[in-house]
């Protein structure tokens, strides 16, 4: 099934305004990431270490969304404590998927940029795909892969990722609109369409 672009931008917002319990991880991503921000500007090394452990942590805010959506649709109420709790109870693979994805996109940046993109975009939803599927760190792998790829899919999802990307370069907000848009709609997408 194709995935419906009106549908991805317009859903996930209808459910977050009865439900808004799903944004608490997101915002605790954002304060995060701007905490970690402000480290990063005290040189370069505080930079680099800064982006990697801004990176490992977003990969557990990512899944703890997912793990909402997929209550929610699932027709029961977001329950914070139920996440929390898997999400805790997958976080060392959650922790594994997090370096084994930094590092395969961190070799592909290393190798001229455009296939560090590619392996971005082939293993974006691996985290959705470990708590949902509760799958190993290789097969949610695979699993992103092929869900990525899906011949369905592919358009809809390089449509989503680009829009995401063109809101993050408004000046100064932009970013933080980005953050957000990724934490809401890729979980939603994995959710309602990763089982069809």
């Amino acid at each position: 099934m194709n995935i419906d672009l009106v549908k991805v931008f317009t859903e996930p917002f209808k459910i977050i305004g009865k439900n808004p319990a799903i944004l608490i991880p997101v915002f605790i991503g954002i304060i995060v990431s701007l905490l970690f921000g402000i480290i990063g500007l005290i040189g370069p090394v505080a930079l680099v270490v800064s982006s990697i452990i801004v990176g490992i942590i977003s990969m557990f805010f990512y899944p703890w969304v997912t793990l909402h959506f997929k209550q929610v649709l699932s027709g029961s109420e977001v329950n914070l404590k139920e996440s929390y709790s898997e999400l805790k109870s997958m976080s060392l693979e959650i922790l594994v998927l997090s370096i084994v994805v930094g590092f395969l996109i961190a070799i592909g940046f290393m190798a001229f940029v455009v296939p560090g993109i590619i392996l971005a975009l082939f293993l974006i939803f691996s985290p959705s795909a470990l708590v949902v599927d509760k799958l190993s760190v290789t097969e949610a792998i695979k699993k992103s892969f092929s869900f990525v790829f899906n011949s369905n899919h592919f358009v809809q999802i390089l449509i989503v990722l680009t829009i995401i990307f063109l809101l993050g370069l408004i000046p100064v907000v932009g970013i933080y609109i980005s953050i957000l848009l990724q934490y809401i709609l890729l979980p939603y997408i994995y959710v309602v369409y990763s089982q069809q």
